[in-house]
């Protein structure tokens, strides 16, 4: 690895241990190792004992080794391997071994494996095999947090004076610290027998109701009832508050109780010792929040597979049953499972789209826009989607100030707004789409998290059933959904208020059980635009390719997408030249071969594509750059990331909206 790239890279150096006793494979595995784009030192060993010397001798974060070994073969030297160092990733690289071969070792736990005619596949094997064992490691490492966590709040609980515990969503005592155990005996187990074991039976009944009040009402609960200790009466004044998870879903009551039979006599002195007991109680909630966190990923994460896995489904299978009818040499019925591909991949793109909305993720257009122009462009498409028996009304404001927005995602908003209210009103009714300027300042700026200033409201209403307060509260959560299973992702609301939030903006719910409900998007203004100023572009006709032959020079990683732009870029008469990273790019543009454009991805490894850029621009200054992207942070406001004659398209992109990328940047003067 060359100086220049190692300064680039700036990554930590690779330490591989090499188990090959041919010279001449050694140098060439060596050689294939120099192209991981990161540094590696490479420690050598040919015979069993000098691995065994070179496992002693240190740590490594991979292991490369022959399965033909003059003294043992390298299944031997995987066991080895696996009972020295089990975490690290460990690769065959053999010119004798067979599919066979390859199958049983990665079953017993061998990372990867590779024949030595594929030799140029090692840069790839190995960034794979050590970005899967540093997921590993984190994977491992965020269980041990949440074990840890536990554990901590489990030994504060029990070292605490008072007596601490906690109920589920249903009501059921799931924890008591072993203070209880201590102040009651091990006979007064409250987990298993509730609070019937150690209350007065008078108080028991007024204690019960009053915990269940508070139960049902997700409220404080605060009592002081009588307990029996060896005999003894004494006084517990018992408080507890509910617990929610990050989604803002209930999750059951945290309490504490402390013997106030003393301070019955002494009430000052009992003030003091709630506010202290109250505030163990408040730490002991603190210790619980990781676990509470690593819940709701999960539920998110099951949301997201769940539907994820239907779409998977639907593309696997009809690849599968095309991949018969044409092995068969049958053609019948092919465009179904073609639509079938195309369908389930365009429901799975536009799902990341909207938890990138969500998340605030999402790469924006922001722009100038004329709300107006933009919703009297649509109402077509919004007629043909809603029912005969809806009507659809617009209520423009003639003074809407120019929106700061991105056109396309606000489009698909409004539809998306649209159909929630199609669905919203079986029996008919109206759907209303206005455009109103307001000022926001003040305190309600500061509550809506805004700064003051001018703002344009895009508001999309409806007559239908409207939604409960309940709804209303999880209307904007990832995953929350009143349709039916399979007939909603529950992330249409979640993504309008991920966008509005990303653009500066809010989203706002305003709706009543039985008349209807209206939600704004509500966006700044752009003052300094003029009245026909704003207008998003891509509607308009595509502008001729130049006469003379181009070439295009494209950086992409991801071997399936190298292809498909290549081939989309061929059939539309450009010649192009191939880079995987941009080590290979730069090669390329210093050999001061013609070069008319570059595609690159954003997401490189080592330098990522608006470096690569950076470094294109000193030797080409004036060359058109496509960025594509799936995600990344620093391209979310495309304002700030492209430069002069730069574009940028996500990924997914249909190979439509490809072509006019290309031809609208290849054409520019």
């Amino acid at each position: 690895m060359n100086q220049l790239l190692a300064d680039i890279v700036g990554a930590a150096q690779i330490r591989i241990l090499l188990l090959e006793d041919s010279h001449i494979d050694a140098e060439l595995i060596q050689h294939q190792l120099g192209k991981i784009g990161m540094p590696v030192e490479i420690v050598g060993a040919s015979r069993k004992r000098e691995f065994e010397a070179a496992l002693d001798a240190g740590e490594y974060d991979l292991i490369i080794a022959d399965y033909s070994l003059p003294d043992f073969d390298g299944m031997a030297a995987f066991k080895l391997a696996e009972g020295r160092f089990p975490g690290v990733p460990f690769i065959f690289v053999s010119g004798v071994a067979g599919e066979q071969f390859a199958t049983e070792a990665v079953r017993a736990g061998a990372t990867d494996y590779v024949t030595k005619k594929d030799l140029d596949r090692i840069p790839m094997v190995v960034r794979r095999a050590l970005d899967e064992a540093r997921e590993k490691r984190e994977r491992a490492r965020a269980v041990n947090a949440l074990a840890e966590s536990e554990n901590r709040f489990r030994n504060l609980a029990d070292s605490a004076p008072a007596l601490i515990w906690s109920v589920d969503a249903e009501g059921r005592i799931k924890f008591a610290n072993r203070k209880f155990a201590a102040e009651y005996g091990e006979a007064a187990n409250i987990v298993s027998e509730g609070w019937r074991s150690i209350v007065h039976a008078d108080d028991i009944a007024a204690f019960e109701a009053a915990f269940r009040a508070a139960f049902d009402e997700r409220a404080p609960f605060r009592a002081e009832i009588r307990t029996l200790r060896s005999g003894e009466i004494r006084w517990l004044r018992c408080e507890a508050i509910p617990r929610h998870d990050a989604a803002g879903r209930f999750f059951g009551y945290s309490g504490c109780a402390v013997d106030v039979t003393d301070s019955k006599l002494a009430r000052e002195m009992l003030e003091a010792e709630v506010a202290q007991r109250t505030a163990e109680l408040r730490e002991s909630e603190e210790a619980l929040r990781q676990s509470q966190k690593m819940e709701a990923i999960g539920q998110l994460t099951g949301g997201i597979a769940h539907d994820f896995n239907n779409m998977l489904a639907g593309i696997l299978g009809s690849a599968e049953l095309l991949q018969r009818r044409l092995s068969s040499g049958r053609n019948d019925g092919i465009e179904r499972y073609l639509e079938g591909i195309i369908t389930s991949a365009g429901r799975a793109a536009a799902l990341t789209q909207r938890m990138l909305a969500f998340s605030r993720r999402q790469s924006l257009d922001i722009k100038s826009t004329q709300l107006n122009d933009l919703v009297l462009s649509l109402e077509d498409m919004l007629r043909r989607t809603l029912d005969e028996s809806i009507r659809l009304d617009l209520d423009l404001a003639r003074d809407a100030c120019p929106a700061l927005t991105d056109a396309n995602q606000l489009e698909s908003a409004i539809l998306n707004l649209a159909i929630n209210a199609r669905d919203a009103m079986p029996d008919g009714g109206v759907l209303t789409i206005s455009t109103r300027n307001r000022r926001i300042a003040g305190d309600v700026a500061s509550r809506g998290g805004l700064a003051a200033d001018d703002y344009v409201v895009l508001t999309v209403a409806d007559t239908g059933t409207g939604m409960s307060k309940d709804v209303q509260e999880k209307a904007f959560d990832p995953f929350f959904t009143t349709k039916p299973i399979g007939q909603g992702t529950g992330l249409g609301l979640s993504m309008v208020f991920g966008f509005a939030k990303q653009l500066g903006g809010l989203a706002q719910i305003h709706s009543q059980e039985g008349k209807g409900t209206a939600i704004e998007i509500v966006m700044p203004c752009d003052g300094e635009a003029t009245a026909a100023d704003g207008r998003h572009a891509g509607n308009g006709a595509t502008p001729p390719l130049k006469v003379e032959a181009q070439t295009v020079l494209v950086v992409e990683d991801e071997a399936i997408v190298q292809m498909l732009v290549v081939d989309a870029l061929n059939d539309m008469g450009f010649e192009t030249l191939e880079a995987y990273d941009a080590p290979s790019a730069l090669k390329i543009v210093e050999s001061g071969r013609k070069i008319d454009l570059m595609v690159s991805d954003v997401g490189l490894p080592g330098m990522d594509g608006r470096q690569l850029a950076d470094h294109v621009r000193r030797h080409l200054p004036e060359l058109p750059i496509l960025f594509a992207t799936g995600y990344a942070e620093a391209a979310r406001t495309r304002a700030g990331f492209l430069g002069d004659n730069m574009d940028l398209i996500s990924k997914p992109f249909d190979m439509g909206e490809f072509e006019r990328k290309i031809r609208a940047i290849s054409t520019r003067d």
